[in-house]
Parts: C-alpha cells; structure tokens; sequence
C-alpha cells in the first residue's frame, strides 16, 4: 500500500521571466533563490526516501539510477547555494 505525502509548500510552477534592474530586484532574485533553494533540497530528500524504498523492494536498478539522479540535484544544489552566498554577500 502506498503511503500518501502531503506537502507543506505550495506547487505552484509557473514562473515570470522578467528581467529586473536593480537594488529591489536583487532582493527579490534572493528570496526566490532562497525559496528554490530550501525547496530543491526538500524534493533531494524525497527522492532519496524514494530510491531507499525501491531498494528493500529489490529494484536496484531503478533505486541506482535514482540515487545518482539525486547525487546530480544535490550537485545543482550546491551551485544554487554558491550563487546565493555570493548575492548575500553583495558580490556579483
């Protein structure tokens, strides 16, 4: 039986692409980035949760081919929270 995960965050993907200028719009690229961020991470986990149960199901295969897709959006995280570290130091 398959366990029902109710998410606590909105999933809401549609996006503006607009493309600011400016001090207000820096803070606004922030707090997406920072939204983004926590948000990615939490879905890395999921999938993680993800491969370990299609592991004790005996699919390694597919739990392999999943824990190296997560091993990659964690690495994409990584550059996400490089870049944040960076506007939150007012570099460019």
């Amino acid at each position: 039986m398959q366990e029902k995960h109710l998410h606590e965050h909105p999933h809401c993907h549609e996006h503006s692409h607009s493309h600011p200028h400016g001090s207000h719009d820096i803070v606004q690229v922030r707090a997406l980035m920072e939204y983004m961020l926590e948000h990615n991470q939490h879905h890395a986990g999921e999938l993680g949760d993800m491969a370990h149960t299609l592991s004790h199901a005996g699919l390694d295969e597919a739990a392999g081919i999943l824990t190296q897709g997560v091993a990659d959006f964690k690495r994409g995280n990584e550059h996400l929270a490089q870049a944040l570290e960076l506007i939150q130091g007012g570099r460019s």
